[in-house]
């Protein structure tokens, strides 16, 4: 192909190129815009509600505490349940095991309820 042709063929693409993507990008910013405007996030701990006139689309929860084993005792954090509680509220629930060792006894387990920090991803 001589180099004025290739030239004006490659510039061509890029105009054609340059017109869609002014055309599209309007589009898809104004998208953008809407979904910040109809979206939220809201914490706490336990149960989390987004509140009227809002419906919960997801969520989850923060990571828990370490773990810890040690002498004379240890505790272990589990996630037991993450999960829509209604159309607009987060419940999170866990679990901590909490160890002691005695020398005469060995190690003796109690297991006691965890309320982890949650979030919900709401929308209108």
């Amino acid at each position: 192909m001589p180099p004025l042709k290739s030239m004006f063929k490659t510039a061509t693409t890029l105009t054609v190129g340059l017109v869609a993507g002014g055309l599209l990008a309007p589009q898809a910013a104004q998208a953008a815009v809407n979904y910040f405007d109809t979206t939220k996030t809201v914490t706490g701990t336990g149960t989390v509600s987004c509140g009227s006139g809002w419906k919960v689309t997801g969520g989850g929860a923060y990571p828990l505490p370490t773990d810890y084993y040690g002498n004379p005792f240890s505790d272990e954090y589990k996630l037991t349940g993450s999960y829509p509680s209604s159309s607009t509220s987060w419940k999170v629930t866990g679990k901590n095991t909490h160890g002691v060792y005695s020398s005469t006894n060995g190690w003796r387990y109690t297991d006691y309820s965890y309320t982890p920090k949650a979030y919900a991803i709401c929308t209108r």
